[in-house]
């Protein structure tokens, strides 16, 4: 093993990489001063990480250092599988979270988020939101794995599918402060998660429940239930409540996985990694074209696909199979 001297540079992620994504979506969600991605490969040549701050090779270095440091403190307490807890590290100034992106095979990296004195501490509001967020992260990160596996097929892959019925139920008033809150969500992978009263929800979330109560007036009739969709994975719903000291919003929020059968469903037909990839890119309704130049491959390799999917479900065209796929997750 070689020692800080003479360890090769730790790597940049590449612009493509879904890291980017996924790392996107998480700091849009809650404000944070600062983050750090870090991803460990079995050849420390491969080791890879991502912040907010300048990417000098210096700045990756010590960086890299420190968060190698806090993967090591977040697994001792969460052995496997993804979690979140406040971060450990002595050093940090202000309120840190550290989530563990992994499934049941692999891990696939830690983010930690910083806020500063002027952003406050992280409240249970975001540590429910981004519960949430991580979940859906490891399901991505899990497809994309599996979508990229060149060994085998995916029925070799034992599938462990989690449980996700986590839901975060809020009270708020008029100006959108919480006054009461609680969750169904699985605290195992939750530690150190702050309480603190008068929380607001995180900011996205808040402007989606204004869309969704900006024609409310005292009158019942204009206080209709919404639901809307902030982020892709997350679903929201707003009703009207009535108290003893006034009126109140209820806000839910849920996982929506419009796309996490394609795994389990893969894995039932007993489709090949490329067969997946394909039935991917259809039902997000790309063209046999754009596919084809997608996988770098002929379109007569994606009829190919196409028609062994359509055997493999047992249907009788394009639209009944994935009838079936996603069938197959309602029954599963």
């Amino acid at each position: 093993m070689l020692d800080s001297n003479e360890r090769p540079p730790i790597q940049e992620i590449p612009g493509e990489d879904l890291v980017h994504a996924v790392v996107g979506t998480i700091v849009g969600l809650v404000p944070v001063s600062r983050w750090t991605f870090a991803r460990f490969k079995a050849d420390a040549g491969d080791d890879q990480f991502l912040s907010s701050d300048d990417q000098s090779a210096e700045v990756r270095a010590a960086g890299f250092r420190s968060a190698s440091k806090e993967y090591g403190r977040q697994i001792q307490r969460q052995p496997c599988g993804p979690a979140i807890g406040a971060t450990r590290s002595s050093d940090v100034h202000g309120s840190g979270l550290s989530l563990l992106f992994a499934d049941n095979r692999a891990r696939f990296g830690i983010l930690t988020l910083f806020r500063d004195a002027d952003l406050g501490q992280f409240t249970s509001a975001d540590v429910r939101t981004l519960t949430f967020a991580l979940d859906a992260a490891c399901d991505r990160f899990s497809e994309s794995r599996l979508m990229e596996s060149e060994l085998g097929t995916l029925s070799d892959e034992p599938h462990e599918r989690r449980a996700v019925d986590d839901i975060a139920y809020y009270i708020v008033n008029k100006d959108l402060q919480i006054v009461l809150s609680w969750t169904t969500e699985n605290q195992q992978r939750v530690a150190s998660a702050p309480h603190v009263s008068g929380d607001r929800l995180p900011p996205v979330l808040a402007e989606a429940v204004r869309r969704l109560t900006a024609g409310w007036t005292d009158d019942p009739a204009t206080q209709q239930p919404g639901t809307a969709y902030p982020v892709p994975f997350l679903k929201l719903r707003t009703r009207p409540m009535t108290g003893a000291t006034g009126s109140f919003i209820s806000v839910s929020i849920e996982r929506f996985q419009p796309m996490q059968s394609l795994i389990h469903a893969a894995a039932h037909y007993r489709m090949s990694p490329r067969e997946l990839q394909v039935l991917s890119l259809l039902v997000r309704g790309t063209s046999l074209h754009d596919i084809a130049r997608e996988l770098a491959i002929a379109s007569s390799t994606v009829q190919d696909h196409i028609k062994r999917l359509i055997e493999k479900t047992r249907a009788g065209n394009r639209s009944e199979m994935i009838a079936n796929v996603f069938r197959h997750n309602t029954v599963a």
